[in-house]
């Protein structure tokens, strides 16, 4: 199942970057963060990636635990996205795990599809031996918001 998560995850990232290059609307700049007019036209166009995880995303818990899906001892990140536009909105989200020194150990992602205006997805992912390139998992100290992409449902 994490597998085919992660494929799909990976799609939506490559879609996203192919449709970016060719000037295709709706998807956001990854690069710098911010999110395409088209896909932020509820949103002031200055609103920029860090602006929509402070307004729509939020990590509500993480740690290590015990976790029926992703098993015992796993870092496990609860989350929140709710939808603060008028219309219905794909999200792509980026966490990043840091280490104690605030170093990126690896970086896993999230999605919500059709999420309708005003309402929220929540619920909670881990990251993997193969998302963890810098470091082990028993080195995560923390996780950030790294990216939120935000996109019109077609």
């Amino acid at each position: 199942m994490r597998k085919i998560m992660l494929s799909v995850v990976a799609a939506v990232a490559v879609v996203g970057f192919v449709a970016g290059c060719s000037g295709g609307e709706g998807t956001g700049d990854a690069a710098n963060g911010s999110a395409a007019a088209a896909g932020q036209a509820e949103a002031p166009a200055e609103e920029s990636g860090a602006d929509l995880a402070k307004r729509d995303v939020k990590i509500v818990s993480s740690g290590v635990e015990d976790h029926d899906v992703w098993g015992p001892g796993a870092y496990v990140v609860a989350y929140e996205i709710t939808n603060g536009g008028k219309g219905a909105a794909n999200y792509f989200i980026q966490l990043e795990f840091l280490d104690s020194d605030g170093d990126v150990l690896g970086t896993t992602g999230v999605t919500a599809d059709k999420l309708g205006a005003g309402k929220t997805s929540r619920g909670d992912t881990a990251p993997i031996d193969a998302e963890i390139e810098n470091g082990k998992i028993s080195d995560i100290r923390d996780v950030r918001v790294s990216m939120v992409e935000r996109t019109r449902p077609e």
